[in-house]
């Protein structure tokens, strides 16, 4: 309680009782009156303030123990999620840990929470992106191919907006992380715009009939003139019929070639 409320609580109502005190000694009750009732309403104001101050003073202590409670809270989690983000394997990635990881950081993405730790968490939100980035490989068990990168497109999406030249916290994994996420890009896009080229030209081979021209009730002594040699062929006999599946691999794409006793049934690819 400051001074100034402790005079208008204390001191001054205690003047007027003593000034009042001597008007009563005088027989004069209307001076008495006034001097108790100044008295009584300095009190009140001096008891109001009083009131205030402390009240104020309270939250301001209940306020600052809360913030600091909450940063020692927060500190410690980024903390948690950067020692298992050490431990995280792109190869053998724990999915538990990468999921631990998001939950102790996924706070972070409050920027108002990030001013009032005031540094004590640098580059949580980076952090926290690579956490949510290595949960998304997890979900491959160690088996992620060029073809599932380009195909998670939230996982594109995080490493996209990865800052290239990013040194930071843990820019020793990060960095080669997402150079890693987008060649694996890249080059499954080289791939598609491939396996495009090549069925496009063998289209074009078949139409032209680089293959031969094999159809239903051809001997199976041409299969061979017609194709080349297989790459295998698969023999199977019942009720007395002998059946055949010849496999040609032609720019990167199968023809299966059926017979039955000596003779084509079916020409497929």
């Amino acid at each position: 309680m400051s001074l100034f409320a402790l005079c208008l609580l204390l001191v001054c109502p205690v003047l007027f009782l003593l000034v009042a005190f001597r008007f009563f000694r005088q027989h004069n009750y209307k001076m008495t009156a006034l001097f108790v009732c100044l008295a009584v309403t300095v009190g009140f104001i001096g008891g109001v303030k009083g009131y205030g101050e402390m009240d104020t003073r309270t939250k301001s202590t209940t306020a600052s123990t809360f913030d600091r409670d909450q940063k020692e809270n927060m500190t410690r989690r980024y903390e948690q999620a950067v020692s298992i983000l050490k431990g995280l394997n792109f190869n053998h990635p724990d999915r538990e840990k990468a999921e631990e990881a998001v939950h102790l950081l996924q706070d972070f993405h409050d920027a108002q929470l990030l001013t009032s730790l005031d540094g004590a968490c640098p580059d949580a939100e980076m952090l926290l992106s690579y956490a949510e980035a290595m949960n998304q490989v997890a979900a491959y068990r160690g088996h992620m191919s060029n073809k599932d990168v380009a195909g998670d497109r939230k996982l594109l999406s995080i490493v996209q907006d990865m800052p290239e030249s990013y040194k930071g916290t843990l820019a020793e994994k990060i960095v080669p992380f997402r150079r890693l996420i987008i060649a694996m890009n890249e080059a499954a896009e080289k791939e598609a715009e491939l396996d495009k080229k090549n069925a496009q030209k063998h289209a074009a081979n078949l139409s032209k009939g680089k293959y031969g021209g094999i159809h239903p009730g051809d001997s199976e002594d041409n299969i061979t003139a017609a194709y080349g040699e297989p790459s295998r062929v698969n023999v199977s006999e019942g009720e007395g019929k002998k059946m055949k599946q010849y496999v040609f691999n032609h720019n990167g794409k199968s023809i299966y070639v059926y017979t039955q006793d000596g003779i084509v049934t079916d020409v497929s690819m």
